[in-house]
């Protein structure tokens, strides 16, 4: 078997230097790959971090959606009254950084100007994609490894490199414009030099994540996991993404006819089993929120850094602390409702959450079967099913002990499903800010005042703020890449 070399030179390379530059780079690192052993070793050093919350993965990011992300996708979203909560969030007896420093923090992250998150996004998740990418070309070399096993980790490559291109496409690619999908290229080696790289169009987007998804289901069917070694080739988390794909897709302009048949399926699939797993008294909410349930079926990561989203949740210790909430969304609550007991004190958002900790570090879950209920419950509903979306969505209110609802059709049941969905991933990653960028709901308009200047921030249903800015460095770099418009940078 000839001798195989991976060169990292990938794209988070790529896209700090233009797309067309990549492999004008010199590699950070080789590393000679005979053997899938070898294969594995290089994987693993990814991998690790999905097992062990204080490792980094070699490339990438840990845990794969970071504090700066979830508070900035946050700031984006209108769980939160801002505007009530300025006089806590820029405040003398905040810990850490000058008022100076704090000021601009939150003057980034409430006016929508975080540049250094999104272009962080944007280079990292571009990187490991690049990083798979040379992976999985060098696998298809691996004439001698044992079938199986090559099998499985393939498979697990493609899940984590579908994920990668799915939170991309969800984060910068517009709902209704189907030419202006994310650039992609899936291989590495000399058939690279030349090709351009422009926005490909999103139906070609979904149709990678699709088949990428699909291969890995169907190896895991044929040869199941490595159960030492295995992340994310698992054959309820790939029918759980599959769901999401496909009911996100579903409202976008990449949209077909039988979307919704299809996470349908899947979701279906992916809550098979789970009814016993999901918790339905406080105490073991908050247990699996803090990862002392071994058997809930779903990937848990959580940060090292301690206090390190207190700037947008909250702090025991000092300001900001009672941060006020929408009032229609706290209304939205039923009495008896467990969420209401976990997320709030009284009518302010509670500082034990999102982390149910007084150490402020962030938690999260994929994959989770909560998601695929209620993807499920509208799936139904957009197949025609009605009877069985409003069954769907009050047995899951009844895990919560929420109010079941009775006679809902037509939009009153969708609005309903919307504002369950709200309630379940209150403060969860980037869920409410998707929901508003899919649903096309939730207008917001926030007057605040930054460094004795007032600004006037107004977001539309629909309108150009659900597609994050291509990073300036990509757009001066990338002469074959087109912006998203709309976007100006403040500077204070």
């Amino acid at each position: 078997m000839r001798k195989i070399i991976i060169l990292y030179v990938f794209f988070g390379g790529l896209f700090l230097n233009s797309c067309t530059k990549f492999l004008d780079l010199p590699p950070k690192n080789q590393r000679a790959v005979e053997t899938l052993a070898d294969l594995k070793s290089v994987l693993a050093g990814y991998l690790d971090a999905f097992a062990r919350s204080n490792t980094q993965p070699i490339y990438g990011v840990m845990p794969v959606v970071t504090e700066a992300h979830q508070m900035m996708f946050e700031a984006h979203s209108d769980n939160f009254d801002f505007e009530a909560n300025m006089s806590q969030y820029v405040n003398v007896a905040n810990p850490g950084a000058n008022p100076h420093a704090k000021e601009a923090f939150y003057a980034d992250k409430l006016l929508l100007n975080d540049r250094v998150t999104i272009d962080a996004i944007w280079t990292k998740y571009y990187e490991v994609i690049g990083f798979l990418n040379a992976l999985i070309d060098q696998s298809e070399e691996l004439r001698e490894a044992d079938p199986a096993e090559l099998k499985r980790v393939q498979g697990e490559m493609l899940v984590h490199r579908a994920y990668y291109i799915f939170k991309l496409q969800q984060y910068f690619a517009p709902m209704d414009n189907e030419e202006l999908g994310i650039p992609l290229y899936l291989h590495t080696g000399k058939e690279v030099v030349g090709i351009k790289m422009k926005r490909k169009a999103s139906s070609e987007i979904y149709a990678v994540i699709t088949e990428d998804l699909k291969r890995a289901l169907a190896y895991f069917q044929e040869v199941g996991p490595n159960a030492g070694y295995s992340r994310f080739f698992n054959e309820r988390y790939i029918q759980n993404l599959l769901a999401q794909v496909y009911w996100f897709k579903a409202e976008s302009s990449s949209k077909k006819a039988e979307d919704y048949i299809e996470s349908e399926k899947y979701a279906l699939a992916a809550i098979d089993g789970t009814e016993g797993y999901i918790p339905k008294t406080v105490v073991s909410f908050r247990n699996v929120q803090k990862n002392l349930d071994p058997e809930y079926p779903a990937v848990y990561m959580k940060s090292v850094g301690f206090g390190t989203v207190a700037p947008i949740y909250g702090s025991p210790y000092a300001a900001p602390a009672n941060l006020k909430v929408n009032q229609d969304f706290f209304n939205s609550f039923d009495a008896g409702d467990l969420r209401k007991e976990t997320y709030f004190v009284g009518n302010v958002h509670s500082h034990n959450w999102p982390d149910d900790t007084f150490s402020k570090t962030l938690h999260l879950h994929l994959f989770t079967p909560e998601e695929a209920y209620l993807i499920l419950a509208e799936s139904y509903y957009r197949n025609g099913k009605a009877d069985l979306a409003l069954t769907t969505l009050n047995k899951f209110k009844s895990f919560r002990g929420a109010v079941a609802k009775s006679g809902l059709s037509g939009e009153l049941l969708l609005d309903e499903i919307i504002k369950e969905r709200r309630k379940e991933f209150y403060c969860d990653t980037d869920k409410r800010w998707l929901d508003m960028k899919r649903y096309k709901v939730g207008a917001m308009e926030r007057n605040l005042r930054f460094f004795n200047k007032n600004y006037n921030i107004k977001v539309e249903p629909g309108d150009y703020h659900y597609a994050l800015p291509i990073p300036l460095s990509e757009l001066q770099e990338n002469p074959d890449i087109f912006p998203n418009e709309g976007w100006t940078t403040i500077v204070f």
